[in-house]
């Protein structure tokens, strides 16, 4: 049997264990999310079966509940040289789950980073006003016309002479219907740009506001004379009411019969004359010069890295819970205020916290990253040429099967195993004798079974009654 005492007292288990001065331990009296969902999911499921909670709440819920425990699997690995063996436990993959969230959210940094070419890129930001945020939280999947708006508002910034010469000639009517959607979709002679889209639905403090951040490169191809452009400029103006006519354009076609909404539309013309706010200042250290020529190597990771931090895993990170009281509910947690930069720190009860982070769920199969021009996966073979052409110019080139390859380098360096290692500091898979863990056997309880609503609540409710330790799976090595 697994000596549990080792786990009850950590300082003794980190001291067995673990030899390493700098590895991240374990701390069993950190406040986490589950701590928060325990306390709370007869709420949630109450709530669910009065049908005032999405079906995807409940299930995230449910997977982050089970994730690392029996009920979904394990790997069973022993030490030849000594009695020591571990179980590696499976994950549930939620999006509610933030250790699942955290590689998923590397995985797609990666692969968006790989793709990006050897230019420079704007960080664009596409906001909409207060009033309108209660539109997009009752009708979830009115959450698509904010992509398809700031992919039509980039097109047209690219193409802006096109729409001009449109306008003129055909008195603003495209020659397809379908053009009325996505802009410029069938054209053969465009400026081709490129995006990747992340939608955001919350702002520090938790609130419902939904916006998407944008990584533009800028330059455009061009189809007809088959040459690129580089792009500095943007017209921040003609952004900002583009921006605004294109979300009210969509607005209005799918909600024709809502008055309320037609009235908030018309009347957003006369209080946001200027248009929608659009972030898309270039960063202060994209200076031309010698020494710096390379510096958005490092701003469009970061970049990068920030717009896919949440889009799969919690709103909030477990580390900005400062303390929780299981007992009387009571959960302090802070956030860093955008505008004045102060860290305000927030007292309230579990559920109001629990309430707030379950809103910015997504429904299932709802995609929170979206790739747009030459950076979309269908269009490789133009991302071939801009790279081919960028070569000519002294840039990095890097061909289809170099991508993938380089691609390939950046998922093996997060597997599970190797991501252990970096936070441990330590092989999950070698013993303490020096000797190195082998494959035992895999228990899949699932095999012949659905992983669906019903099969989980059963494993909620056996874990309940045996008031099972819902600790970290990694720490549970010990002695037969």
């Amino acid at each position: 049997m697994i000596d549990q005492s080792l786990h009850n007292n950590a300082d003794e288990f980190k001291k067995i264990y673990y030899d390493h001065s700098e590895a991240t331990f374990y701390d069993p009296y950190k406040p986490r999310l589950k701590d928060i969902l325990w306390n709370h999911y007869d709420w949630i499921k109450k709530t669910h079966e009065e049908g005032r909670l999405r079906d995807a709440i409940l299930d995230n819920v449910q997977k982050t509940l089970l994730c690392k425990t029996v009920y979904l699997g394990y790997d069973a690995f022993d030490c030849s040289h000594c009695d020591n063996w571990i179980w590696l436990f499976r994950h549930c993959h939620s999006r509610f789950c933030p250790s699942c969230g955290i590689r998923y959210q590397k995985t797609l940094a990666a692969k968006a980073e790989v793709m990006c070419i050897d230019v420079k890129h704007r960080h664009v930001v596409f906001t909409i006003p207060e009033q309108y945020r209660q539109i997009f939280r009752k009708d979830r999947d009115s959450l698509n016309i904010l992509f398809v708006a700031s992919r039509n508002t980039m097109m047209k910034t690219f193409n802006h002479s096109l729409f001009k010469k449109i306008r003129k000639k055909k008195g603003g009517i495209l020659s397809n219907p379908k053009d009325n959607y996505y802009l410029f979709r069938n054209y053969r002679y465009l400026n081709e740009f490129a995006m990747i889209s992340t939608l955001h639905t919350f702002g520090r403090d938790l609130k419902w506001n939904p916006h998407i951040h944008a990584l533009v490169p800028e330059l455009v191809y061009d189809t007809k004379k088959k040459k690129i452009k580089h792009i500095t400029h943007f017209d921040f103006e003609s952004l900002r009411k583009t921006w605004q006519y294109e979300v009210n354009r969509l607005l209005k076609e799918r909600f024709k019969d809502d008055k309320r909404i037609k009235h908030l539309i018309d009347s957003s013309y006369k209080k946001q004359d200027l248009g929608f706010y659009v972030y898309a200042k270039r960063d202060i250290g994209d200076n031309e010069n010698e020494d710096n020529k390379k510096s958005y190597s490092r701003n469009v990771k970061g970049c990068v890295s920030y717009m896919m931090r949440y889009a799969g895993r919690p709103v909030m990170a477990q580390s900005r819970i400062i303390s929780y009281d299981k007992c009387n509910d009571d959960i302090l947690w802070y956030y860093e205020d955008h505008k004045s930069e102060e860290r305000i720190e927030v007292r309230e009860t579990g559920l109001d916290l629990l309430k707030k982070m379950i809103i910015h769920i997504p429904d299932k199969s709802f995609r929170m990253i979206r790739y747009y021009g030459f950076y979309h996966p269908k269009a490789q073979d133009l991302l071939d040429e801009i790279h081919s052409l960028l070569g000519k110019e002294g840039k990095t080139y890097r061909n289809i099967l170099q991508r993938r390859k380089q691609l390939k380098q950046k998922l093996d360096s997060l597997k599970f195993r190797t991501q252990l290692a970096d936070t441990y500091n330590r092989d999950i898979l070698k013993c303490v004798c020096g000797h190195y863990f082998c494959f035992v056997f895999t228990h899949n309880p699932l095999e012949g079974l659905s992983n669906d609503r019903q099969y989980r609540q059963n494993c909620i409710d056996e874990m309940r009654s045996m008031r099972l330790s819902r600790g970290s799976p990694v720490n549970y090595l010990g002695t037969a």
